[in-house]
């Protein structure tokens, strides 16, 4: 049982450390900040400022 539970931990603790990190510039990339939204129709605008 404490086997079982140590093996847990460890095998959380090594998804954790290589798990990627985004950095800042990276982070800023990938949110571009454009929100959308589409009507009835199907047409789809920008929503500014959200």
């Amino acid at each position: 049982m404490k086997f079982s539970i140590v093996a847990t931990i460890l095998s959380m603790a090594a998804f954790a450390v290589a798990a990627p990190i985004a950095n800042e510039d990276i982070s800023a990339r990938q949110n571009h900040g454009m929100c959308v939204k589409s009507d009835e129709t199907g047409t789809v605008t920008q929503i500014p400022d959200c």
